[in-house]
């Protein structure tokens, strides 16, 4: 934080117990002004944070680490952090985000407007919260205690544990093992379950570490307790239709996009799908600003010299600038890949973010095409389902279909119960539910963290707003993802020209 005078102190401190905000802003620092080190300790926990019940030694010289409440919060500089007091209360926000009704992208003055939102009710506060969209963690207090939540699919991941009474939240489990025991969980390494059980993540809120969960999609967690509350979905769906949806969504994605643009070099992964084709159709007024690029493979897999080649034969069509970056190893070398193994031990494609360190000529925000198979009935697109949904049938998606142990549907019985899971399904569909709160919120957000060593993330549809508009639309359109196709038609129809996936979506 940057230090005030006294005499501005005790100024702030009194408008403030009049009700009137103060912030104290961190701008997040630029990469040019993390030094590296030799053996990769400054992309150790990246961009991450730390809240505990005392001063805790940082993971980096360039942490930052502040009072928050009654706990103590560090943090990376690389990640932007404010905190707004008014009347006794505060909030914060750390992260990147951008609000979609007032159109700022000042985390000050988000939290500002939180805790002014927040002092005519908590449910002001929330429907705003609603309202970001972005990669962001936001803290404030409530009657005593200390509350902490994610972005709207948790793409700023939040863990956390309990020892000796004390509560500890962090951005990555090993970190919150750091402080409450590394001792493993009854569910074993995620590689291990991956390939014995063909399992993308943990089951329910587990970790590898016995003592360590994860806060998942639309709940909150109250630090004191050490338990999560769910704050959303809190009310119904009213139906939309394709056009009703993109007239609503459209704009609030391409504002988005134009004003990232103005801040920050922005660089754009695409792939041969459907989900990356709808945000490079969306780019068009801003192509010659931005850096498309796909990762090549020279050592065999298919999927992504495919991608690659989708990629090129588009950019040369359409005429934008984009980077096949060979990749140069499936896992990275040391030390960064025992660096790595702390950030996140799910690992995803470790050796992308690793071989990005060596390419130059492609640095900026990553805008990432994730998240859109929310809005197109992921589970239901594949095949009919059993209703209700049950532990046991998440356990059965978690493996796509493999017969699971028993211990997987009783992690999913826990994270029922823990987050209330059942009673959200009887507002929403509980499959949209499922793939938004579990596979988004436990599994895709792994893929940031190992991304994180070399770039943040951002991902442009990630807000309930949005969502809520995307999910209102009927299931055959959804599963069709006509609210994509017609983003496309509407933005860049020339985009449609070419295959996705392989195959012409009809015109």
């Amino acid at each position: 934080m940057t230090p005030s005078s006294p005499r501005t102190r005790g100024l702030r401190d009194a408008l403030s117990a009049f009700g009137r905000p103060s912030v104290d802003a961190a701008p997040a620092a630029a990469e040019s002004a993390i030094p590296a080190a030799d053996d990769c300790s400054h992309l150790l926990y990246a961009r991450g944070f730390l809240l505990a019940p005392e001063p805790r030694s940082l993971p980096a010289p360039h942490w930052r680490q502040t009072r928050l409440g009654r706990y103590w919060f560090a943090h990376d500089s690389r990640t932007g952090f404010a905190l707004a007091r008014a009347g006794g209360t505060w909030v914060a926000v750390l992260g990147r985000a951008i609000c979609l009704e007032t159109w700022t992208d000042d985390i000050a003055v988000i939290a500002r407007d939180l805790i002014r939102a927040k002092q005519t009710g908590r449910t002001a506060m929330l429907d705003r919260i609603d309202r970001l969209s972005g990669r962001f963690a936001i803290f404030y207090e409530e009657d005593g205690a200390t509350l902490a939540q994610s972005d709207a699919a948790g793409m700023r991941a939040v863990f956390y544990g309990r020892r000796d009474g004390c509560t500890y939240v962090a951005s990555h489990a090993h970190l919150v093992a750091d402080c409450v025991g590394e001792a493993p969980s009854s569910f074993p390494d995620p590689q291990t379950i991956r390939k014995e059980h063909n399992a993308y993540s943990f089951p329910g809120r587990h970790t590898n570490f016995a003592r360590v969960l994860a806060l998942t999609p639309n709940t909150e967690l109250v630090v004191e307790k050490a338990e999560p509350r769910r704050f959303f979905p809190r009310e119904p769906l009213a139906e939309h239709t394709v056009a009703d949806a993109v007239d609503e969504v459209l704009p609030l994605l391409q504002r988005q996009l134009a004003m990232l643009a103005d801040r920050d070099p922005l660089i754009v992964s695409l792939t041969g799908g459907l989900d990356s084709r709808t945000t490079l159709a969306l780019t068009r007024p801003l192509k010659d600003r931005i850096d498309y690029f796909t990762y090549d493979s020279r050592i065999g897999e298919g999927a992504l010299r495919e991608d690659s080649e989708a990629a090129e034969e588009l950019s040369r069509a359409l005429g934008f600038r984009h980077h096949r970056i060979p990749l140069l190893y499936r896992m990275p070398p040391e030390p960064l890949a025992g660096v790595m193994d702390r950030n996140s031990r799910r690992v995803s494609a470790p050796g992308m973010p690793a071989t990005h360190l060596q390419y130059d000529g492609c640095r900026g925000l990553h805008i990432r095409s994730n998240l859109y198979e929310i809005g197109r009935a992921f589970y239901r697109a594949k095949r009919a389902q059993p209703e209700p949904l049950t532990p046991e049938h998440m356990a059965f998606l978690l493996t796509n279909h493999k017969k699971t142990p028993e211990s997987f549907a009783a992690g999913f019985a826990e994270f029922d119960d823990a987050t209330g899971f059942s009673a959200a399904a009887e507002l929403y569909d509980p499959y949209d539910l499922y793939y938004w709160e579990h596979r988004c919120g436990t599994w895709l957000n792994a893929h940031h963290t190992e991304g994180d060593v070399v770039y943040d993330t951002f991902t442009i549809l990630n807000s309930r707003q949005v969502y809520k508009a995307l999910l209102a639309v009927p299931l055959e359109a959804r599963v069709a993802g006509e609210a994509f196709v017609e983003m496309i038609r509407r933005t860049w129809p020339e985009a449609l020209d070419h295959p996705v996936n392989g195959e012409m979506i009809k015109a």
